[in-house]
């Protein structure tokens, strides 16, 4: 989960925000309006405006923003959010506390923390499984880090 969540107001244009989210590296921006989040913009988002266009020439990014906002609780557990996600078929999940944001759950994140458990196993059957194996998935573990 990353708890430094990016926020833009509504009215932010969507020229500013494909940049900001250039620059960030990150795949989704929290909408707010008055400082409360109201959506998200997320790189899928940004591909159907450039698919599809828009009326406006310079349109505003609260004009093309998912809604509604969906949220979990930060109590909830991992398999909670990742339920969710893909009952829902969204890859960006805002993770609030209290009615806070309290951070941002992604399936990159998902993705990775799968992929490092999945390091553990490796490493913890050892001598179980013969070392070709082993090594192949390790191999397979290696390549998919990268991506």
């Amino acid at each position: 989960m990353v708890r430094q969540v990016k926020t833009v107001e509504e009215n932010t244009p969507l020229v500013e925000c494909a940049k900001s989210m250039l620059d960030s590296k990150v795949g989704s921006l929290v909408i707010t309006r008055n400082a409360s989040p109201v959506g998200i913009f997320t790189d899928r988002d940004l591909v159907k405006v450039v698919a599809v266009g828009t009326k406006d020439a310079f349109p505003e990014v609260g004009q093309v923003m998912s809604t509604p906002l969906t949220t979990i609780s930060l109590q909830a557990t991992l398999m909670d959010a990742i339920t969710l996600m893909g009952k829902l078929g969204i890859r960006h999940l805002l993770v609030v506390d209290a009615g806070r944001v309290a951070g941002m759950i992604s399936a990159k994140d998902v993705f990775h923390l799968i992929l490092s458990r999945q390091n553990l196993l490796l490493e913890s059957v050892g001598d179980r499984f013969p070392a070709r194996t082993r090594e192949e998935l390790r191999g397979i573990f290696n390549c998919l880090q990268d991506y």
